[in-house]
């Protein structure tokens, strides 16, 4: 079952009712403080989330079946630390808004480090999103990430990144909602 929430002014996120038939999520521009009910969400396989109100990953702890994981603004992110070692999650796409680009706006993290702990991870992207460091050294960890895109960063790092890994520059699967 697939569930969505779109532009929801209200601060509360809703009670989802059967939320272990929940496959897919989309939390697109809501108002909601906490998205501490997509934990309930156990068999949760993709989630797109636009404007995460959380300032860290704990609201994905028991989401052990998540594969792709898509995350459009996420302004009071700084580390990654609490990332939880989802060992089925193949796709991460973390970005700001589209609107900062021009302004050259960023999310800095503290470290990519903690990425290196998800042992399925296959297409990673990256936009606006980078380590103080600007480094892409903790992804060599990776021996089955087939792609990996990027923005914001220096093009002589991508560069060296691309020249030192067998990974292509394609983009990520798609979110698909599921029936």
């Amino acid at each position: 079952m697939h569930i969505e929430f779109m532009r929801d002014k209200s601060r509360v996120m809703p009670q989802i009712e059967k939320p272990e038939e929940v496959i897919s999520m989309t939390v697109w521009h809501c108002n909601f403080e906490s998205l501490n009910q997509i934990s309930n969400c156990v068999n949760l396989e993709q989630l797109s989330i636009a404007t995460l109100p959380e300032d860290d990953f704990d609201f994905l702890e028991k989401c052990s079946k998540l594969k792709l994981l898509s995350i459009v603004h996420l302004p009071d992110i700084s580390s990654l630390e609490t990332f939880p070692i989802l060992r089925q999650l193949e796709t991460i796409s973390l970005e700001t808004l589209p609107s900062w680009d021009s302004s050259g706006k960023k999310t800095i993290i503290d470290s990519l480090c903690p990425l290196s702990m998800l042992p399925n991870l296959k297409y990673l992207e990256l936009f606006g999103v980078v380590p103080k460091d600007l480094s892409l050294e903790s992804l060599s960890l990776f021996s089955d990430l087939k792609s990996a895109r990027f923005s914001k960063y220096p093009k002589k790092i991508i560069n060296a990144f691309y020249k030192h890994h067998s990974v292509s520059d394609d983009w990520a699967p798609e979110f698909k909602i599921a029936n």
